[in-house]
């Protein structure tokens, strides 16, 4: 077959598509009287591709999985097209060819079965592959950097002959050469193919020749500034304050993925409704003999440059919350954005917004949480600093902020100061440092039980206003392909924190930080997604370390099958206690008095947290059978544990945790619903009843066969608290965790 009839062939079938595009784009599969509903889809032959591949090819679909199989009258209802069927044949056909399939047959059929509906059948012959025996590429070889260029290519000698792939690889060529100083390369492409030698004459080979035309190597010449100020407006930033934005200046070599990145960080500014920048290559000046100099045309369209908005929402922890903020996108001229920020939580439960009874009832156990959580703070941020893409901000604020049933640190001034800089497109390395003055109070019990500060003296000594001073770095590559949904590639992320006397910290507040998270995201066909994440950390620090500086685990977005934050170590808090004597001479009838937790019940828990924390997940998210545009399904499988580093993992157990979830698919991402198994008994810790401030504010050990004695005033002896095991239910339901949560767990 030569290539003058295989191109024949491939224009009819092309042709045919193109007819018919109008109807793949619509779909139309509705149901009309007398119409016969597709209840199957079935290939059978198709060895290259899966199912699901050549599912995608076709605009045949039949009905809603849970309809087929289970006749949920919701799930979706499709019927055959007679048309498009006949026409999805052509289709696979033309698919086949350009993947190297030139032989390729497809027979159809219909069968209709006892529920009313039809099956249709698709019968793929793939015949033999065409190899493609060489792949020649000329032109390259003055190009700058044309190693660079050619490598990792789609598509090699030797593979088979595949027409989508070669296009793939000439679009990378020529995008490659256009950031290496050619923006008009070109690639033209051409093939052959042949009877294959000594063989019949219906097995064919194929040979590709790539044809590059780089044009002139191209430096930018004048960057020229056109700027439309919004309407009824004059120009608010200069044609300077945009050339420093742009950051790309006359000799530099043009490079088309900076020009993208410099178009996306105007955007980001918000200070600009449209942004166009484009080489002109009318105007060219010699600079050698073969590099040419061009114009860079920038055109802005300006923003208004002050924004307000306002959000209320509801959280589980959070209860009711209210968000508001006010921005101006040229502080003191030169594009500074500035940004003022409110929020407050709590809204209903915490005072003095409190009273909103029936409401919260998870956030109102949280002794945390009677008291509003706020911030309010200022941000301004330089887009350019020192001609670098930084992106550097500082940000003065106050605040109050809560960790379920953990602590509550509440921030009479802080400041951060951050540089962000974007190494690839893909890259993100942030540095900050933050500073700020204020205090962190916890659980006396947890102090006790962590810290080893059991009096009232070490704990009011610790929860006094302190300086904290952190500096931090952060990571990020992100190369998926969503942010919200994302169904292939990975993000990794690496973080490292230092606080001591160097950065300004309290002398008693001194500690360092690793943390690492990688997420993988593969997609298996047909909307399922499997998605895996690994995490771990670890805190080094001789002095106390804050409550909040502690590692943390359990909830919707690690071990599922915990409440939020306890995985690992907890101390339990008892409602109320028993005053035990218990006799000590059984001559002198002398006695002890010590107390102990009523009836073996606990109030509430209280999350250790540690210095050492791992966390795997593994889920498999797929498409609902019904409502499919609405609703993801998922399964999981978590795992992971949190304790104190003593020795070589003491403490240290994983914890496994399967479970189900279901995702609607909104606005502002996907709202879960999960429900984990949590197979493990509680785990054994002192607990301790907490007096009332009125009443001396003292913590006492009330587990079962204490040693430790109480005398006639009240007062217990000092000493380590026991361990108490707390009765648990071993049924099914008992060991099931509800929660809510936006967005993935990672």
């Amino acid at each position: 077959m030569t290539a003058d009839s295989f191109a024949k062939v491939f224009l009819a079938a092309a042709t045919v598509l193109a007819v018919s595009s109008s109807s793949v784009s619509a779909q139309d599969l509705r149901c009309e009287r007398g119409d016969i509903e597709l209840r199957g889809l079935e290939f059978s032959g198709n060895q290259a591709f899966t199912a699901a591949e050549l599912s995608n090819v076709i605009v045949t679909t039949p009905s809603g999985w849970a309809r087929r199989y289970f006749n949920i009258p919701f799930s979706p209802k499709r019927c055959l097209n007679r048309t498009e069927f006949a026409n999805d044949r052509l289709r696979l056909i033309l698919f086949y060819r350009r993947r190297g399939f030139p032989r390729v047959t497809v027979d159809t059929a219909t069968a209709l079965d006892g529920a009313g509906g039809a099956t249709v059948h698709f019968t793929i012959a793939e015949g033999t592959a065409t190899p493609l025996v060489a792949l020649s590429i000329t032109g390259i070889e003055q190009a700058a950097r044309a190693g660079r260029v050619l490598r990792d290519l789609p598509i090699k000698a030797g593979d088979r002959f595949d027409r989508a792939k070669i296009d793939m690889a000439v679009d990378t060529i020529a995008r490659r050469l256009r950031d290496a100083g050619y923006p008009g390369a070109r690639v033209d492409n051409s093939y052959t193919t042949h009877p294959a030698d000594g063989s019949d004459s219906t097995v064919l080979v194929a040979y590709d020749t790539m044809t590059i035309r780089t044009g002139a190597f191209t430096r930018v010449g004048a960057v020229r500034v056109a700027v439309e100020p919004a309407p009824h407006h004059t120009q608010q930033i200069s044609n300077g304050a945009v050339r420093r934005l742009v950051g790309i200046d006359s000799g530099h070599i043009y490079r088309e993925r900076l020009i993208v990145d410099a178009q996306r960080d105007l955007y980001e500014t918000d200070a600009f409704a449209h942004v166009s920048m484009t080489l002109d290559t009318t105007h060219l000046t010699a600079i050698g003999t073969d590099s040419v100099m061009a114009p860079l045309d920038v055109s802005l369209v300006e923003n208004l440059m002050h924004a307000a908005q306002a959000g209320l929402g509801y959280g589980t922890l959070d209860c009711f919350r209210a968000t508001a903020e006010l921005a101006d996108y040229n502080f003191l001229g030169d594009a500074r954005r500035l940004d003022v920020q409110g929020r407050i939580s709590k809204i209903g439960i915490g005072k003095p917004l409190d009273g909103a009874s029936g409401f919260c009832p998870q956030a109102r156990s949280d002794p945390y949480s009677t008291r509003l959580n706020y911030y309010l703070g200022a941000t301004l941020r330089q887009p350019v600093l020192l001609g670098l893409r930084t992106v550097p901000s500082i940000t003065a604020y106050t605040s109050r902020v809560s960790e379920y049933n953990a602590y509550v640190r509440t921030t009479i001034v802080g400041g951060i100061a951050t540089v962000g800089w974007t190494p690839t497109r893909r890259s993100t390395f942030q540095l900050s440092y933050t500073l700020d003055y204020g205090r962190t109070e916890a659980q006396p019990a947890l102090f006790c039980a962590v810290f080893n500060l059991c009096t009232i003296n070490d704990q009011q000594r610790v929860q006094r206003n302190q300086r904290l001073g952190v500096l931090s770095g952060v990571f990020t590559h992100d190369w998926s392909d969503n942010a919200v949904m994302p169904t292939r590639g990975g993000i990794a992320r690496f973080e490292a924190r230092h606080s001591s006397s160097v950065v300004l910290s309290d002398s008693g507040l001194h500690f360092n930080t690793l943390l690492g998270d990688l997420s993988r995201y593969i997609s298996l066909g047909g909307g399922t997604v499997l998605a895996l994440r690994v995490r771990g950390g670890s805190v080094f620090g001789n002095g106390f370390i804050p409550p909040q500086e502690r590692m943390y685990a359990g909830g919707p977005t690690t071990v599922r099958g915990y409440p939020q934050n306890e995985l690992g170590a907890v101390t339990y808090i008892a409602g109320a206690y028993d005053t035990v004597r218990k006799e000590i001479n059984p001559v002198s009838h002398d006695s002890v008095t010590t107390y102990e937790v009523r009836n073996g019940a606990y109030r509430r828990a209280v999350p250790v947290g540690g210095n050492s924390l791992v966390v795997m997940n593994a889920e498999l998210r797929f498409r609902s059978p019904f409502l499919s545009d609405l609703l993801q399904f998922g399964i999981f499988e978590d795992a992971g544990d949190v304790w104190d580093r003593g020795s070589v993992f003491e403490n240290f157990q994983l914890k496994f945790t399967p479970g189900v979830q279901v995702a609607a698919l909104t606005p502002v991402g996907p709202v879960r619903v999960i429900l984990g198994y949590n197979p493990y008994q509680r785990p054994s810790g002192p607990i301790y009843f907490e007096n009332s401030a009125a009443a001396g504010g003292q913590l006492l050990c009330v587990s079962p066969n204490n040693e430790l004695s109480v005398d006639a005033s009240g007062q217990q002896a000092s000493g380590q608290c026991s361990a108490f095991t707390p009765l648990q239910s071993r049924s099914f339901r008992s060991r099931l965790t509800l929660s809510l949560a936006i967005g993935q767990a990672f």
